[in-house]
């Protein structure tokens, strides 16, 4: 092993392996620049440059920049969809929908996602990105609790999962996009609330 490599390897340690590092420092420099300066920031050389790799090692993960870009953003908002084991649906739900107004309002994410909604509009490659590395996901989370609410007879066991994960946060976006009223915790409860009175089972209803 020359000096050259040996040097690269103690500094990789015996952790990770080196094209996992250049994956990670590709996702975080590109959510990085999302948050900064949102998608005209993250350019491919952009990401490059501050992820310290060539454009072509970013094109052997990822078919395009709205595709790295929207990823990027997605795990430095990773934390406005986690929850603790051991939730229940309805609680879960309103930590959820707390956590999307939180981060909306409370980070530069709410600017931008508006700016990438419009974008949207007439760029069909970011509205992929859109859909499958944002919307899907936090869907697929959501969807799981509704899922889990049904079998345990928390939640009425009917529910239409696609119609309800819209009532549950498309409110949010509502406001987010047309800010035609307040967006903060209290709609936030109000909303899951009003959505929980017509999901809950008769075993879980409140009078």
């Amino acid at each position: 092993m020359s000096d050259v490599t040996a040097a690269g390897a103690a500094r990789r340690g015996p952790g990770r392996p080196r094209s996992e590092e250049r994956r990670t420092a590709i996702l975080e420099a590109a959510g990085d620049l999302m948050i900064e300066g949102g998608l005209k920031a993250a350019t491919m050389g952009a990401i490059a440059e501050r992820a310290g790799v060539g454009k072509a090692t970013i094109y052997k993960w990822w078919p395009s920049r709205g595709a790295v870009a929207m990823e990027g953003f997605m795990l430095r908002a990773a934390d406005s969809w986690s929850l603790a084991e051991g939730v229940g649906a309805a609680e879960a739900l309103h930590i959820l929908v707390a956590a999307a107004v939180r981060l909306f309002t409370g980070t530069t994410a709410g600017p931008l996602m508006r700016a990438l909604a419009a974008d949207a509009q007439s760029d069909a490659e970011l509205a992929r990105a859109l859909r499958e590395q944002w919307l899907t996901p936090r869907r697929a989370v959501a969807a799981e609790i509704l899922r889990k609410g049904m079998s345990c007879g928390e939640l009425r066991a009917d529910l239409d999962v696609e119609t309800t994960l819209d009532l549950v946060f498309a409110p949010i976006y509502y406001r987010l996009i047309f800010g035609h009223g307040a967006l903060d915790e209290a709609f936030a409860e109000r909303t899951v609330a009003h959505v929980l009175s017509g999901i809950r089972s008769g075993e879980g209803r409140t009078e």
